[in-house]
């Protein structure tokens, strides 16, 4: 919020509530105002007193508007800020992640950055894509999770082969692999206790949380300025 904005705001504030609680003497001050101005500009008329009541309402309809007003600032402001702070954490994504020679660390921190990322699996030789948001390095493997209950799941069970791909506004990577299920409960507790707010869904040994690493995989990273890396893992 610019700083002449706060001042106006402050100043049409402040009249509204002279006007609202001081009723008489804003009148006052009004009428003189208008002679005065009448005078300035040499105007041999005369104005109609206003009415009290209809000077209170307009004060606090005014009053009401200016905070309309303000909270739509406020709210527009801090859209602008979050949407300043995404763009700034999108372009330092590719500067903190070294992909010059990138590893299955690289690719763990690139997902683990761009937060949410597309998985996308077969059913019944139809394409089926969903963003995805948990990834974990677990004894040196790439882990993803979901629930058994899910079409996902069911999916990968049909047919292990999936693609993920995620993108930070300058950099994407695609990643084909097999999802291979895990079911030791320390896999599956890894993961929880990484992402603490899957807790209230999931638990480690409620024959729902399914977590799958990684196999036989192929990630590359493209961009639109450099060739494109390549990991395997």
């Amino acid at each position: 919020m610019t700083i002449f904005f706060k001042i106006v705001f402050l100043i049409f504030l402040a009249v509204a509530l002279f006007g609202f609680f001081f009723t008489e003497k804003f009148l006052n001050c009004f009428h003189s105002f208008n002679s005065w101005y009448y005078k300035i500009c040499g105007i041999d008329a005369q104005f109609k007193t206003i009415s009290p009541t209809i000077t209170k309402i307009s004060c606090l309809l005014g009053f009401i508007f200016l905070c309309v007003i303000y909270v739509a600032e406020v709210k527009d402001l801090d859209k602008q800020n979050l949407n300043t702070a995404a763009e700034e954490q999108k372009t330092t994504i590719t500067e903190t992640i070294n992909l010059e020679d990138p590893d299955m660390k690289t690719v763990y921190d690139f997902l683990k950055k761009c937060q949410t990322y597309y998985l996308a699996t077969v059913e019944n030789n139809q394409p089926r894509v969903r963003p995805f948001g948990t990834i974990d390095l677990f004894e040196d493997k790439l882990y993803i999770q979901t629930g058994k209950v899910k079409n996902v799941s069911k999916q990968i069970a049909q047919n292990p082969k999936i693609e993920i791909c995620a993108f930070d506004g300058n950099t994407w990577i695609r990643i084909e692999a097999t999802a291979v299920n895990d079911d030791r409960i320390e896999a599956k507790q890894h993961m929880l206790d990484n992402y603490p707010t899957l807790q209230k869904m999931y638990k480690a040994d409620d024959n729902n949380t399914q977590v799958l690493y990684l196999k036989d995989a192929t990630a590359t990273f493209y961009s639109f300025t450099q060739e494109p890396k390549v990991v395997k893992f």
